[in-house]
């Protein structure tokens, strides 16, 4: 049992070292870093956060991975929930969890940040509250997330993206090209 848990723990970084390299690469070259390194806000906790859950994901450390983006979704960005299932269900997929590790940590994480966060916010609001709850029941449940404004139907693609991606788009053809 322990020699075929030493096996599914091998780490992506190990295995495919050029993937980190690539995400470095990316990262760095993104908008987000240097928009939100500027500004103290719930995105910028989030951002390094999500980059530390990869690492972690990288460094074959699943436990970790998945305690960071819990933290993260319950915390500070709640859709990063998206992101929590896509990974969630990779590392089962790829039986470096299992579901029970994965209830556990789920619950053990998310308590451990309603603990932390529901206090604090409770007395900076003067009101019991979970803020990802009250973002998450409002944009979802209440469909009321277009109170934030909209936009035309292309402006993802035509704005959003090319704003975001900015030098990104340069690497784009080393993902055809193996190291």
């Amino acid at each position: 049992h322990t020699q075929a848990k030493k096996s599914t723990s091998t780490s992506i970084q190990s295995s495919h070292p050029s993937i980190s390299a690539y995400y470095l690469l990316i990262t760095a070259s993104q908008f987000h870093i240097p928009f939100y390194s500027s500004r103290l806000l719930p995105n910028t906790f989030a951002l390094l956060l999500v980059i530390l859950a990869y690492a972690e994901w990288f460094y074959g450390r699943p436990r970790c991975t998945a305690v960071f983006l819990v933290f993260t979704t319950a915390i500070f960005r709640c859709d990063v929930l998206l992101l929590l299932f896509t990974v969630g269900l990779t590392l089962l997929l790829q039986r470096r969890l299992n579901i029970v590790e994965a209830i556990s940590i789920g619950i053990v994480t998310g308590v451990a940040s309603l603990l932390v966060t529901v206090p604090l916010d409770t007395l900076l609001w003067s009101r019991l509250i979970w803020p990802e709850f009250e973002v998450w029941w409002f944009n979802t449940v209440d469909n009321r997330s277009g109170e934030w404004g909209r936009m035309v139907w292309h402006w993802y693609f035509s704005r959003a993206l090319p704003k975001g991606m900015m030098t990104t788009a340069l690497l784009v053809p080393l993902a055809f090209v193996r190291l």
